[in-house]
């Protein structure tokens, strides 16, 4: 435990970038306490969803808004609305809408994936939509109360909390990986991970904002520079080892707060010997995720959850 305490202590403090810095299509909240009516009552060009009230917008993005919206028996869920005039051409507005249909499926087959419920399209008024599952309310858990609804995200566990004990990093990693290495075996990749985008359903945590998933392949040919500077790798966004990167940069926030990620020292004097150990352990493991050098980083997902794991085991060992 000493050398890894002592890569630890050489690691703080490195990292730069915010995460509040945001992508071309990155959600950004609402506030809940401005009345519904002075922020928006109808989408964009009074559009509307069949089967489905758009109640008031929890997001918005330089491509689209994300809309708390009800169903015909009375259960909210998520809308988000894409407009294609919002796109400089044609190309990503399509681009985006192949991503959600081949994403769609998937999501429905994985726990760890927030499951696309339904996509529509309507090409006269030059939009498409997606339903998505609904995250936690910050105040109310699954009880939402549409005047009040704020999403429970990780961004939101990080930005009241500070950051997260070693054991509960621990365990949040184990479930972002397993989620990620399913999404990679389906050669599809994220693009865009980060604590905005880490949702929390009935308390577990899922890989969220899909709109900037695609398969490997279309990647290939995506010249778009797309992620969110903090979380992007140096060589660039639009592989599996950037979603390795990207969320090994996350854990590393989670596991040492927002000022790891700003350049800021990290103070651990809250911390006792023995919990700072753990913590030294768990973040050798982010540390290596995010790496500059891709070479030095886990090739694959798989190496990560490994690692993982195998730290689980020894945790489980020493209780």
């Amino acid at each position: 435990m000493g050398s890894a305490l002592s890569h630890f202590c050489r690691f703080v403090g490195r990292f730069t970038g915010s995460r509040r810095d945001q992508t071309v299509d990155d959600a950004v909240p609402v506030d809940p306490s401005i009345p519904c009516e002075s922020q928006t009552t109808l989408a964009e060009g009074g559009v509307s969803i069949p089967n489905y009230e758009l109640i008031r917008p929890i997001g918005q993005g330089a491509y689209g808004e994300v809309w708390l919206a009800r169903g015909e028996i009375g259960v909210h869920h998520a809308v988000k609305l894409i407009h294609k005039h919002t796109f400089s051409d044609r190309s990503p507005f399509e681009r985006e809408y192949r991503g959600i249909l081949q994403y769609t499926p998937i999501s429905r087959t994985h726990h760890g994936l927030v499951p696309i419920l339904h996509v529509g399209r309507n090409n006269a008024a030059g939009f498409f939509y997606y339903v998505m599952e609904l995250a936690d309310c910050i105040h109310g858990g699954r009880n939402i109360d549409p005047a009040s609804y704020t999403a429970r995200t990780l961004a939101h566990e990080l930005d009241t909390r500070g950051r997260l004990p070693a054991r509960e990093c621990l365990h949040l990693a184990i479930e972002l990986c397993e989620a990620l290495r399913y999404l990679h075996s389906k050669q599809l990749i994220h693009r865009d991970i980060k604590p905005a985008n880490i949702v929390f359903v009935n308390g577990v945590a899922k890989l969220a904002d899909v709109g900037l998933v695609t398969h490997l392949a279309e990647a290939k040919r995506d010249p778009k520079q797309l992620g969110t500077e903090g979380f992007t790798p140096p060589e660039g966004p639009g592989t599996l080892w950037a979603d390795v990167y990207s969320l090994g940069k996350v854990l590393c926030e989670a596991s040492l707060g927002p000022a790891a990620l700003q350049g800021i020292p990290v103070s651990l004097e809250d911390i006792d010997e023995e919990k700072r150990g753990s913590l030294a352990l768990v973040t050798e493991i982010f540390f290596k995720a995010c790496h500059d050098e891709l070479s030095s980083r886990y090739q694959a997902i798989d190496e990560m959850q490994v690692a993982l794991m195998q730290l689980q085991d020894r945790f489980e060992d020493t209780d």
